[in-house]
């Protein structure tokens, strides 16, 4: 007798490459069979997660197989997968999901050929605040875990407590280690609260492998739900931009309320659909709303020509209510590059900036760090912009799929356009309806004959006038739409262009003109002021 576990990779193995694939990604079953040919064990999925996990233990010497297809019956090229079968260590639960940054926390740990039950988790300051961990002895590893380290007090939840008569009682800020431990199981919280008080109440629990589909509720002293959620999602369009990534369902809930009054109020969880268990964990985040962020930025890999320019978008995930400014800089970056239009304006959830390449080729590609800077609540806070693409599924859904770093690969040869750069103060202000100045400064031997300029993708509303080759660089005008609001901001990303004649094939030119690209300009914020 054995303990066998199958796992396969296909739809996280193949994604990146192929996301979009019609009619569908590949969704994989697994089925063990016996010597007779009986189906012993079977999966389709691995709780949430569309790779299937197929857990058998072995009754009896002899010959089994392994079968592996699509759950309908499809077949591509591209349906790809790598498949493991082995008596390897597997984890299907951890308690606590998580530690208190520096402090020692031993997880009870729960599977298959797991000789141990205890992992000790790595909370050294400095690291992500979610990570990963495994099992491993000698050359046996399990399959890695997701869980999250943060700087808040912790706790861990104490039963019984399913109603407001017996909630556990915690102070602010707290976050709580706990479990619906059964179906249908509450678990209920109860804190002092002062009027005006801005709370955030936030559940990780799916984005660190439980199975829970967490439902929150905020409650006052008599019963009145002031607030609740299901699923939070950060939605802009058809564009999910959810730290979570591919994650689908997007089943961990959050909140912020603002209280109405001095007094006592609750907070409820439980599961959606009245499931439970041990390893339905969870980390329930319960403070005041300070406001924070996390970035993105895509693509995750770009290809430059020396001293030439490109456009990236650059993704803020706003949390806590934070609305504000965010400065953007490279850090620690090799000498010669450079970003412009470095800022998320307020209010904003995304914006495209420009990375300039070094004169000089680097030998190997260069992994870049951005970093974004914030002021929040007096204090500078800063967060790494994570590398990440932006994948579609089956033609209509997007989602930031992250990836381990920004990679730039500079080519040696030469940029088509001078190098320039904006002069003057930025943003450049415009008013509603009419139109400003821009300078971009060159080298006295810049030669810009012939170039024209036109706005790459720009936001509706703005538009480029005349230009103007200047003794020392370009001058261009950019006008503002009446319609466009006061305090609009965004970056403007222009595009330079040179014509060639056609000749004929005996060489002789012709009246035919034919137009191509040399190149980005700097980014050009812009601000939409009252008249």
């Amino acid at each position: 007798r054995c303990e066998s576990a199958a796992s396969v990779s296909c739809r996280r193995g193949c994604l990146r490459s192929r996301s979009d694939a019609v009619p569908g990604w590949f969704q994989a079953t697994l089925a063990i069979y016996n010597a007779e040919g009986k189906e012993v064990a079977y999966a389709d999925d691995y709780r949430f997660n569309p790779d299937p996990v197929l857990f058998y233990e072995i009754p009896e010497d002899g010959e089994y197989e392994l079968e592996i297809c699509d759950s309908i019956y499809r077949g591509r090229e591209d349906f790809v997968y790598r498949i493991a079968v082995s008596e390897q260590p597997f984890i299907t639960r951890m308690f606590p999901l998580g530690g208190r940054e520096g402090a020692e926390t031993i997880a009870s740990i729960a599977g298959w050929n797991l000789p141990r039950n205890r992992l000790t988790l790595d909370t050294r300051p400095g690291g992500d605040c979610l990570r990963r961990t495994a099992f491993h002895q000698g050359k046996r590893f399990s399959n890695s875990v997701p869980y999250a380290v943060d700087t808040l007090p912790d706790c861990n939840e104490v039963e019984t407590n399913n109603g407001a008569r017996n909630a556990q009682q915690i102070d602010l800020p707290r976050i709580v280690n706990g479990r619906i431990n059964r179906p249908g199981d509450v678990d209920v919280f109860r804190f002092q609260g002062r009027a005006g008080d801005k709370v955030a109440v936030e559940v990780y629990a799916r984005r660190l492998n439980s199975p829970l589909d967490s439902l929150l509720r905020l409650t006052d002293a008599s019963g009145n739900v002031l607030a609740w959620n299901d699923d939070h999602v950060i939605e802009d369009n058809h564009l999910y931009e959810n730290v979570d990534g591919l994650l689908t369902h997007h089943a961990d809930s959050y909140l912020l309320a603002e209280l109405p009054k001095d007094g006592e109020y609750f907070v409820q969880l439980t599961d959606s659909q009245n499931h439970g268990g041990q390893a339905y964990g969870y980390r329930l985040r319960i403070a005041a709303a300070q406001g924070d962020f996390a970035l993105r930025v895509t693509p995750s890999s770009l290809s430059m020509r020396a001293g030439s320019i490109v456009a990236v978008w650059v993704h803020a995930l706003r949390k806590d209510g934070f609305d504000g400014d965010i400065e953007l800089v490279l850090k620690d970056a090799p000498a010669g590059f450079e970003l412009d239009g470095a800022r998320i304006p307020a209010g904003r959830d995304r914006v495209r900036i420009t990375v300039t390449a070094p004169a000089d080729a680097p030998d190997e590609p260069v992994a870049l760090q951005l970093e974004g800077r914030a002021q929040i609540g007096g204090q500078t806070v800063s967060r790494s912009a994570a590398a990440a693409d932006d994948v579609m599924q089956a033609f209509l859904y997007r989602h930031l799929v992250p990836a381990q770093e920004l990679l730039v690969f500079v080519q040696k040869a030469k940029w088509g356009v001078p190098p320039v750069e904006l002069a003057g103060e930025t943003p450049v202000r415009i008013p509603p309806g009419g139109s400003a100045q821009v300078h971009l400064r060159a080298g006295k031997r810049a030669s810009f004959n012939d170039i024209q300029l036109q706005l790459y993708q720009p936001p509706e509303g703005l538009s480029l006038g005349e230009t103007v080759i200047a003794p020392n660089g370009l001058t261009f005008q950019l006008k503002a739409d009446k319609n466009l609001p006061s305090g609009f901001a965004d970056n403007l990303i222009i595009e330079a262009f040179r014509e060639t004649v056609v000749r004929a094939k005996d060489g002789t030119p012709t009246k035919e003109k034919r137009r191509f690209s040399v190149g980005l300009l700097p980014a050009v914020p812009v601000q939409i002021i009252a008249q």
